[in-house]
Formats: C-alpha cells, sequence, structure tokens
C-alpha cells in the first residue's frame, strides 16, 4: 500500500507538470582575459596572467517560473561563479574557503503586479542600484570594481522586495543575523530608489551591516544618468562609515601590506574608515558593434585601517572598448590606472600607482 501511495503521488505530479505553465533556464557567462599589471607585488614586478572578465565575472545558473494564475508566478534562481583558468568556483566563505555552489545567488520567491519577493542569498541593495548607475555595471577586477567594494555585494539569509512603477523602480532586504538572543548581530538592511523620466535617470541608496559584535558599516550614495544620442553620461557619489574593519581588512587591503585583522577591526571600532568617493563617465555606441567607456573615480579615505586621522586618496581612470562579433560574443580590451596616496597606500603591494591591460573574450550562453 505504501509503495502504491508512493507511484499515485509521482505520476499527479508528473500529470501537472505537463500541464502547468513552468520554465527552467540553464544560462551562464565564460569571461576569460589575458592581463598585464604593473607594480603587482612588494618587488615591484609585473604579472601576466589569464584570469576572469574585465566587467563580468564568469558564471553559470539555473532560473526559473511557475505560472500560478492572476499574473502571479513562483520563481528561483540558482547562480554560482568559477575561473575558467582552473575551473575552480568562487565566492569563498569562512566555512567554505574554496567556494560555494551557490556563491553569487540562491532564492526562492513571488512576483506579480505587487512586485517580486524573494528568499535566500541575494545582491544587496548598494550593489543593485550601482550596477545601474555605474558606467562599467560595476567592474570585475579590483582595480576597476574597488568603489563599489563598499556595498559588499551580496548577503545571506535575506528577504527583500523589489517593484517597479512606470518610471519608479524601488527595493528595500532585510538578512537576518541568526544570532540567539540578538536582532542585529550579524544583520544587514537596505534600501534603494530610483526614478527615469525620459532621457534622464536619477536615485539613492542606503545600507548597512552588522559584525557578529554588532559593529556596523554603512554604505549610501546618489546617482544619476543622462541618455543622448548614442551616448549616456554618469555621476555619481558613494559614502560610507566603516566600524567593523571589514572594508579595509576584508576588501582593500593588499593581502601582502595589510596590518594584522586583529589590529584594524580593533581600531575601526573606536577610528572608523570613512569613504568620501566620487565619479564621473561616459559611455558611447560607436557603431552597432562597438561600445566605447570610460570613467573616473576618486576617493577620500580618513582613519584608515582604524588609525584616527590616516587619511588619504585613491583615484582610478578605466577605458573600455567591446566589440560584439554575434548577440552572444563579445571581444574587448581595457586599460585602467591606480593611484593611492597618504594612509591609503596599504592597498597597494609596492609603489603607490598600478597600470593595468587586457584584452578578453565573453561567451553568454
Amino acid at each position: 500500500m505504501k509503495k502504491s501511495a508512493i507511484v499515485l503521488a509521482a505520476g499527479s505530479l508528473l500529470a501537472g507538470s505537463a500541464f502547468a505553465q513552468s520554465s527552467v533556464t540553464l544560462y551562464g557567462i565564460v569571461d576569460q582575459s589575458i592581463r598585464f599589471q604593473t607594480n603587482s607585488n612588494a618587488n615591484n614586478d609585473n604579472l601576466w596572467e589569464l584570469t576572469n572578465g574585465a566587467v563580468t565575472n564568469s558564471r553559470w545558473g539555473l532560473k526559473g517560473s511557475e505560472a500560478l494564475g492572476n499574473n502571479l508566478k513562483a520563481i528561483f534562481q540558482l547562480e554560482g561563479g568559477f575561473d575558467p583558468d582552473t575551473g575552480r568556483s568562487n565566492q569563498a566563505s569562512a566555512t567554505n574557503p574554496n567556494g560555494r555552489l551557490f556563491g553569487r545567488q540562491a532564492y526562492v520567491g513571488l512576483s506579480g503586479d505587487f512586485g517580486t519577493i524573494k528568499l535566500g542569498r541575494q545582491y544587496t541593495e548598494g550593489f543593485n542600484f550601482f550596477g545601474d548607475y555605474d558606467p562599467l555595471t560595476i567592474g570585475n577586477y579590483t582595480n576597476n570594481a574597488w568603489p563599489f567594494f563598499l556595498t559588499q555585494f551580496r548577503s545571506d539569509n535575506v528577504v527583500s522586495y523589489g517593484g517597479k512603477f512606470g518610471g519608479l523602480d524601488v527595493g528595500a532586504s532585510y538578512g537576518f543575523g541568526e544570532q540567539p538572543g540578538s536582532m542585529t548581530k550579524n544583520q544587514y538592511w537596505g534600501t534603494r530608489a530610483a526614478y527615469s523620466f525620459g532621457p534622464f535617470g536619477i536615485g539613492g541608496v542606503y545600507q548597512e551591516i552588522r559584525d557578529i559584535n554588532g559593529n556596523k558599516q554603512q554604505m549610501w550614495g546618489a546617482a544619476g544618468k543622462y541618455a543622448f544620442g548614442p551616448a549616456k553620461l554618469f555621476v555619481g557619489y558613494v559614502g560610507g562609515k566603516d566600524r567593523t574593519g571589514v572594508i579595509d581588512n576584508g576588501f582593500l587591503n593588499n593581502s601582502a601590506a595589510a596590518p594584522a585583522p586583529a589590529v584594524v577591526t580593533a581600531g575601526a571600532a573606536s577610528n572608523p574608515r570613512k569613504d568620501t568617493l566620487g565619479y564621473i563617465g561616459l559611455t558611447y555606441q560607436a557603431t552597432p558593434a562597438l561600445a566605447l567607456t570610460g570613467v573616473f573615480y576618486g576617493d577620500y579615505v580618513e582613519n584608515k585601517n582604524g588609525v584616527n586621522d590616516n587619511n588619504g586618496r585613491r583615484y582610478t581612470g578605466v577605458l573600455l572598448a567591446e566589440y560584439s562579433l554575434s548577440k552572444r560574443t563579445q571581444v574587448y580590451g581595457t586599460v585602467d590606472f591606480n593611484k593611492v596616496s597618504g594612509g591609503t597606500t596599504t592597498e597597494m603591494p609596492g609603489r603607490n600607482n598600478q597600470t593595468g591591460a587586457a584584452l578578453g573574450i565573453r561567451h553568454i550562453f
């Protein structure tokens, strides 16, 4: 009887799936570049390497939806990053230093006329916002993406809401800290809003992420864009205050030059790192196949590495040319230059500047 019941239930599920309006898609990007980098270590040696893409990291994933009626859909997405040169997975964690199976995104949710609700590992609101308002859509090399490390990219245990109503695009998310007896330790939350009207777009974002001790890393920003002919102009501002030490120690210190983690974290609680960052950039569709992008970032940092009045600056310029061989395949070339001064010199391993150049190919499937 038990075996018959299982067979009957399986048959009912299969019959139901045959008539349901559902879909599952396998997708991904394979992006590799040959990159040259100056002053790559404490000896200021040059480096040649085969590495992941300049503006897109290689990834693969599954996403799907099922129509539930009345414009309501069940949705899911599972996405993991990887390095094609080694086959290694990305998005390492403290519990899994070799990477996560679905480290980029892993969520299930509902979507309808009201918007979209998702539960799982997701992008932070800061990343969602600046992905639309950065000329590079947030780069992939440290040398062209560092301004947006303040967003921390992703968070675990998140419930999010996103909705589009005419020209208004809004989002809010909350990440459970999952610490017994505390609602704030390891907690994340953020909110964003953007409005598009004609060729203009403008918006802002705020978020904060707390560590296991309840110290918080805050990030806020505002940006705008304007399209004219085949060009689009971008301007933006990012501010931050970090009492956790994670931005200095976890993201923006070169491993060969960074102080010990305990030193940075202990100092940051009383002397938080503060960022005042601005950028301006332009994209130009020169031909249907050729897109050109240029952007300049500048940051003034206070209390670098948790040391009071240890201030400094970082400047970056990036040029990118992308040529489409087809709808799915592009080749590209890029050049970037970074310079640091004062307290931010620990963000470089040797001299206070680096120049990089790369050629790459990207295939989307």
